[in-house]
């Protein structure tokens, strides 16, 4: 039941945290903080008294949260201005990212920069990045941010018949050294949304210490893709509308770019059109792209929660606990709390991407904790 008083954050975390330097602005001296420590005071919406999430009373489970994530755009609001450029790949790929300000109104520099994943068919354009980016890239902080778009997403083209997977960590280190090449004493933040924070904790695990990125953020990630997509398949709700809205989105992204997939003749794409679900999608189409012998193949292979106790750098994971697609039940608890690099934070309420609060033009409140740890880190970065 829907508790007027809103439900308190959650935190788990290990109980040494690993020390970060912090630069005194007295003695402009650096001194050796515990990341815990740091958190609670930079970042009063996570830990707290002030760390309490009030939900949109008309919003009183995941499921209608996440449905008005999905259909709200808030195009009024958090307008952002980008100028899109473009990262060919090695395999003759190409992708599209998002710099904003625009190289006109802020050219290069070493201005502190956000990079930026989106979710599953997302882009730069999603309300979800734009609310944040609002905060981060505007006076009085004045950061940079680039989004990268997946291949084939927020209107862009493919030139090679490879679209993307929830594993795939070559494309974002192809777009990382990009942006180092033109940024190069820039420090570097990641910040990733669902099937992008998967994605992001994935490749902050293989690279460990080697990773240009000096902190991150993980938003509604659903962790294990095997457990996820059982989840969705165990209710009626998540096999009959959320699996297969996700599907048709994808396939919604394939008809725009079939004239280049039809080179893949390992696909039999009137077959991959055919699919109902998103489980049907991926064993027809994103593991055999990506040369996996199953779909569940592909699911164990692309799951970041095997990844999580490698990642190095500081790293905040947010989840609400009603979240329909990224499910409680793939939260990796004592992954998290096994790594002193990572705080772990989650919602009893929330759904997937929501988090809204207010009664009559709900926001994010999700924006808050998010945009504190964001400041935080790149304060001292």
């Amino acid at each position: 039941m829907l508790s007027i008083f809103g439900c308190p954050v959650k935190i788990f975390c290990n109980k040494e945290t690993v020390a970060i330097n912090v630069r005194n602005k007295e003695t402009n001296e650096i001194e050796k903080v515990k990341l815990y420590d740091y958190v609670k005071k930079k970042c009063p919406s996570l830990i707290g008294d002030k760390a309490y999430y009030y939900p949109t009373p008309w919003m009183g489970n995941g499921h209608v949260q996440t449905a008005y994530a999905a259909f709200q755009k808030f195009e009024e609001i958090h307008l952002i201005d980008y100028e899109r450029k473009i990262v060919s790949t090695p395999d003759g790929g190409q992708i599209s990212v998002d710099w904003t300000p625009p190289l006109n109104k802020k050219p290069f520099d070493d201005t502190p920069t956000i990079v930026v994943l989106h979710g599953l068919t997302g882009g730069s354009h999603e309300s979800y990045i734009r609310c944040i980016l609002d905060i981060l890239v505007n006076p009085p902080h004045n950061y940079r941010a680039v989004v990268i778009n997946f291949r084939g997403c927020a209107e862009s083209d493919i030139t090679s018949p490879r679209l993307y997977s929830a594993g795939i960590t070559d494309d974002i280190r192809s777009v990382i050294r990009y942006i180092k090449e033109c940024i190069p004493d820039a420090p570097l933040l990641g910040i990733g949304f669902s099937m992008g924070a998967n994605i992001l904790v994935k490749y902050l695990g293989e690279e460990g210490e080697n990773t240009p990125l000096f902190a991150a953020v993980s938003v509604a990630n659903p962790f294990d893709l095997i457990g996820g997509s059982r989840s969705l398949q165990r209710t009626y709700i998540g096999k009959y509308i959320y699996s297969p809205a996700m599907a048709n989105n994808l396939k919604k992204a394939l008809a725009r770019h079939e004239h280049i997939m039809k080179k893949d003749k390992r696909l039999d794409l009137e077959y991959v059109k055919s699919a109902i679900t998103l489980r049907e999608f991926d064993s027809r189409l994103t593991a055999i792209s990506f040369g996996y012998e199953t779909v569940d193949h592909y699911y164990r292979d692309a799951s970041s929660s095997q990844f999580i106790t490698k990642v190095k750098i500081p790293l905040l994971c947010l989840n609400a606990e009603d979240d329909p697609i990224a499910s409680q039940e793939c939260i990796p608890y004592d992954e998290c709390i096994y790594n002193s690099n990572i705080i772990l934070a989650t919602t009893y309420y929330g759904g997937h991407l929501g988090w809204f609060t207010g009664w009559w033009k709900p926001t994010r409140w999700c924006i808050k904790p998010l945009s504190e740890w964001c400041i935080a880190f790149l304060e001292v970065s």
